[in-house]
């Protein structure tokens, strides 16, 4: 009996894997291909097809298996910020604080640090002087700690319940087990998504 329920536990085990890994490349190619952002390309027409392009192209060359550097990270979510800022020119407010201070070299998962602020793009109200999206990075070579919080949306019932931050959160679960946390909380004003990665 018992060699039943240890294969059966065995292969749930192994469907539970490969769930994860799905969901670490479908994040990973959710960040990749950003519909909210070519949607504003195709409709709006304030930024042209080929920044747009050349900056996609840079998203696509990445791989999911190879690491890149922190600072490799941070200037492609820089401009993603940039492309979103010329496509929304009727308002989009965003305060970015960066007190990292790794000793040595860090390497991350490629757009690791995309699915939070995507999120609050996508999904916040970024226009008001007096709640614009908040991006904090702070930490060192050994732990991470990246947070965003935007305004909340009251036409969301949940705001955090989207497939972004569905997969992204099975996706950290797959590179950092027992290596990170992602606490998600919202209230009638705000909603903030804080991110700690041990290294």
């Amino acid at each position: 009996m018992s060699g039943i329920i240890d294969r059966i536990l065995g292969k749930k085990s192994v469907r539970i894997e490969v769930a994860m890994a799905l969901s670490n490349r479908l994040s990973f190619e959710n960040s990749q291909c950003d519909r909210f952002l070519l949607t504003k390309v195709l409709t709006e027409g304030t930024v042209s097809e080929t920044e747009y392009m050349l900056f996609q192209k840079k998203l696509l060359l990445l791989e999911l298996d190879k690491q890149q550097a922190i600072e490799a990270e941070l200037d492609l979510l820089s401009q993603y910020i940039a492309m979103v800022k010329m496509l929304m020119p009727a308002g989009f407010l965003l305060k970015w604080e960066n007190r990292f201070q790794p000793e040595k070299e860090l390497l991350l998962p490629p757009l690791i640090l995309f699915p939070m602020v995507q999120h609050a793009v996508t999904n916040g109200y970024n226009g008001m002087s007096s709640h614009p999206i908040r991006v904090r990075l702070s930490g060192s070579s050994k732990v991470l700690l990246f947070e965003v919080s935007h305004r909340a949306n009251h036409y969301l019932e949940g705001q955090f319940k989207h497939t972004l931050i569905e997969d992204f959160r099975n996706r950290l679960e797959f590179l950092f087990p027992e290596r990170h946390s992602l606490l998600l909380n919202s209230n009638s004003n705000t909603c903030r998504a804080t991110l700690t990665i041990h290294f």
